[in-house]
């Protein structure tokens, strides 16, 4: 979403020139296949889309949309945030989701950051790190991109269960939720491509170990740090 932005360019920073990070992509021939099929569906369909939606939805609307499922995710925020024994986190996200839906018209305006209560994203890949359980090799997924085996698996699990979008009735209009949801994203990394020097694939690849580096250590990377201070 939105909130992944600013540390997805300051993943591409630090990470581009990165080549140690190829030692955690055993499956390195396999998903570059996948990623060369992700990558055409992205060119052909939803990079146009997205541009289309940047070009003519109003920036404020833009931001309303950003911010009605950034208040989404608030959900799984607070049950990771239980679940990893954060109560400071749960606290934040719960507060977050109750005022922002309440006095921010149903998540469309982020009161609570106005009010320096900044989100505190979470999601259950992060959570089996605090529990231990190892990254496992890079892995990419068809249509969802960068991912690793314990982030897939938690994906597809208490990730998928704790996003409200999934829950919606009828069919159709969760599926416009989540398109709605992916074309929101995917505008909001198109200034991120200016970092996607050479191989597009181990531009990504790097960024996204870097970000999720970054995200299980709640943002603690001293070298990470200093670029994102940078945006």
């Amino acid at each position: 979403m939105r909130r992944m932005k600013k540390n997805w360019i300051g993943a591409f920073c630090i990470a581009v020139a990165s080549s140690a990070m190829a030692e955690q992509d055993p499956y390195e021939s396999f998903n570059r296949k996948v990623f060369a099929v992700n990558d055409a569906i992205d060119t052909a369909v939803l990079k146009p889309v997205a541009q289309g939606y940047q070009s003519v939805v109003p920036t404020p609307a833009q931001r309303a949309v950003g911010n009605f499922f950034d208040n989404l995710s608030e959900i799984p925020n607070f049950v990771n945030g239980v679940l990893q024994g954060k109560p400071d986190t749960a606290v934040t996200a719960l507060g977050r989701f109750v005022f922002n839906t309440t006095l921010g018209v149903g998540g469309l305006f982020d009161v609570m950051d106005d009010f320096g209560l900044s989100e505190k994203p979470e999601d259950f890949g992060q959570t089996l790190a605090v529990w231990g359980v190892q990254s496992g090799p890079y892995l990419v997924l068809p249509i969802f991109g960068p991912s690793s085996v314990r982030d897939g698996a938690a994906r597809f699990t208490v990730d998928f269960s704790t996003d409200a979008i999934n829950h919606l009735k009828p069919e159709s209009d969760r599926w416009s939720a989540t398109l709605l949801s992916a074309v929101d994203t995917r505008a909001s990394l198109l200034s991120a491509e200016k970092f996607l020097q050479g191989d597009r694939y181990t531009a990504v690849r790097n960024a996204y170990l870097s970000n999720r580096e970054f995200q299980v250590n709640d943002g603690e990377s001293a070298e990470a740090d200093e670029f994102l201070d940078d945006f």
